[in-house]
């Protein structure tokens, strides 16, 4: 049982109502971080952005009320819904709004305690105001041209939990409730979610674009506070003015232009961006969809890397990572980008020579003849592009051998896309893994099943067809989601070796500093950690620290961790530290910290705390000179030994 704190607005920003209006429960995330995106709201917002909800959710699980439920909250928007079989403009008037405290940029979790408080407060409200299943929904399927929250919420889980045991629950057959979570994971891997009749989704199944990728947004122009709310708007602005969704997937981008309320016009035709010819519209998309996968780098018509894509789109899909550094060896650093489709590397310094890990895995596996590479060396560097791929995308490391790799390998689904999930569907454990090209899934012995374990020999928890039809003992195998309709297809069994190879401990180190320029070289030995706090988001930090040099290092509110610039030279600090600013731009080495410190979220505090160990370690620089530029009451420098 939990406990719902009043604590009322401090404006009066809603409107006095009764409950039988209540037909309806919307979702949302704040785009903030407690307590500021808290007290944002309780206050109403700002003069000509008033806003109200009902409920704000924590992610610790804590539920405050600020608007009682019989009251018109301001929360909807521009909105539409179908409710009680008529269709309400403005679903401000029959709902009732719950804010989930989040980033709201797709990679941002929803801990366990913040979900299991909004499952069970939903279904209070479910089944005191005889909510039907249809009609308890997310910002994104009621603005679905102007907003994305909750962006990474996993909605079709949720959805069966509430309603789960209800009188009214759902009862879609078994093959349906699987195609909705693979869809589900697939959207929620591109930081995105599938509205309802989503034209876009439409238009790529029929063109075989592959899944998701990305959905952009417009960067805000400046930083706001890190604990304020950051609305993600929806429609992009070209520079002839023009106003554009635009929604990436493996193979193609889709966008579409929207009227003056940012949302689809009836009838308005989707468009490919690979039909588009050479313009000035051309090139604003292709630096919007660059900047969505690269904040550092963009589109940059004159790097060889892009020139390379120019030629061949249809090989190498959309971009799906930043344009970073590997080192194969000491002294032999390359330089790559991941595309949904292939993935591409130069040795640094020789920009016109690049290889394709598609080539270099024919040549490791002696089906194409080396160019400029031994077998072995290619070999090596396909492994390394590999290893790279799947720590940023799944957070697990490579495993040549592992069933679920080995099948989409073999099958070419493209590049990983996302972590696994486990769900429960009709009883059956099943566990879900997103690929550029399909969502693939194999039935497990119990939802707690290892991944990096092999399936029990002779049992036929791989085959999912159970799900799907009335045959339970079949072969073991794996089903995809193009397939779920299409029983006669043969599923290849899952071998006795491991799922997927095992969980990467920490996040990632991204080393963007290949094209951050020299600067000027420190002329003191470092002896100085400084962290510096920054109000976000992490897309707007990157390109601005490469504009004017002020970082080394930049830890996200998801813990992972971007080298910025190589400590020989010198970062502009932060001032209010106690040192002299010229003297600390000589002997520091500065990491910049998404958000409040104060408040970081645990993969950020383990990041940051690891980051400095490693620097102390290499530097020699003791306790006492990790300094911060401001009061940081909950990180324990003096751990950071």
């Amino acid at each position: 049982m939990y406990q719902i704190e009043w604590v009322g607005m401090t404006r009066n920003h809603f409107k006095p109502g009764t409950p039988d209006r209540i037909r309806m429960v919307v979702l949302h995330s704040t785009a903030g971080s407690y307590p500021g995106d808290f007290k944002w709201l309780r206050q109403g917002g700002t003069p000509g952005r008033e806003v109200s909800v009902h409920y704000y959710i924590s992610k610790r699980g804590q539920i405050f009320q600020l608007v009682a439920d019989q009251d018109i909250a301001w929360h909807a928007g521009v909105s539409r819904w179908e409710v009680d079989g008529r269709t309400v403009y403005g679903c401000n008037d029959v709902s009732v709004g719950i804010e989930l405290e989040n980033r709201n940029d797709g990679r941002d979790p929803y801990p366990p305690e913040q979900y299991a408080a909004a499952l069970w407060l939903t279904r209070e409200l479910v089944q005191k105001y005889r909510i039907p299943p249809a009609q308890v929904v997310r910002h994104l399927d009621i603005s679905p041209g102007r907003k994305t929250d909750p962006a990474g919420f996993p909605w079709q889980r949720f959805l069966a939990e509430v309603f789960a045991g209800l009188p009214d629950a759902p009862t879609l057959p078994p093959g349906e409730q699987l195609r909705q979570y693979m869809l589900d994971a697939a959207y929620r891997a591109a930081g995105s979610g599938l509205p309802a009749e989503w034209p876009f989704f439409a238009q790529a199944r029929a063109a075989n674009l592959g899944m998701p990728v990305a959905s952009l947004v417009a960067r805000p122009l400046a930083p706001r506070p890190a604990s304020a709310p950051n609305d993600r708007e929806r429609a992009l602005s070209l520079p002839d003015g023009t106003r554009y969704l635009v929604e990436v997937y493996a193979r193609d981008a889709l966008f579409a232009a929207v009227g003056p309320d940012d949302s689809l016009r009836p009838g308005e035709s989707v468009n490919r961006l690979n039909t588009v010819p050479a313009s000035p519209q051309r090139m604003a998309l292709l630096e919007a969809i660059f900047r969505a996968a690269d904040p550092v780098n963009g589109f940059q018509p004159g790097w060889a890397f892009h020139q390379y894509f120019l030629q061949h789109p249809d090989e190498l899909g959309m971009p799906i990572s930043h344009n970073h550094r590997l080192a194969l060896a000491p002294g032999l650093n390359f330089a790559c980008q991941h595309f949904a489709l292939d993935s591409l590397c130069s040795p640094v310094g020789q920009w016109q020579v690049i290889y394709r890990l598609s080539e270099l895995r024919r040549v490791a596996a002696d089906q194409l003849a080396p160019s400029g590479l031994s077998r072995e060396r290619a070999t090596q560097l396909a492994r390394l592009l590999l290893d790279d791929l799947f720590a940023l995308r799944t957070g697990r490391r490579y495993q040549p051998d592992a069933a679920l790799i080995q099948y989409a390998l073999g099958e070419e689904l493209g590049a990983p896309l996302g972590q696994t999930e486990v769900v429960v569907i009709d009883g059956v454990p099943v566990v879900l893994m997103p690929f550029a090209l399909d969502v693939i899934a194999c039935r497990l012995p119990a939802p707690d099943w290892p991944l990096d374990r092999p399936l029990p020999p002779a049992s036929p928890f791989g085959r999912l067809t159970a799900l799907l039809g009335s045959h339970r003992q079949l072969a073991t195998g794996v089903v995809r989601l193009s397939r779920v309709d299409d029983q006669r297809l043969p599923s290849p069994p899952v071998t006795s070796a491991p799922l997927l190879g095992p969980v990467r401990q920490g996040q990632p180190l991204i080393d963007v500093s290949l094209f951050a320029g020299d600067g000027e070289i420190r002329r003191r030995p470092l002896d100085t950690i400084l962290l510096v706090p920054t109000p976000g988001p992490t897309s707007l930090q990157l390109v601005n620290a490469h504009t004017n040099a002020r970082w080394h290092y930049y830890v996200d509110h998801t813990g992972t961790v971007f080298r910025l610039r190589h400590e020989r030279y010198i970062a502009r600090t932060a001032r209010g530290v106690g040192l002299p600013a010229e003297q600390l731009d000589q002997r520091a080495v500065v990491i910049a910290v998404e958000g409040s410190l104060e408040h970081a979220p645990p993969p950020l505090r383990s990041a940051v705390q690891a980051l400095v160990q490693f620097l102390r370690r290499q530097f020699h620089i003791g306790a006492g000179r990790v300094r911060v530029s401001e009061p940081i009451a909950e990180l324990p420098l003096s751990e950071q030994a």
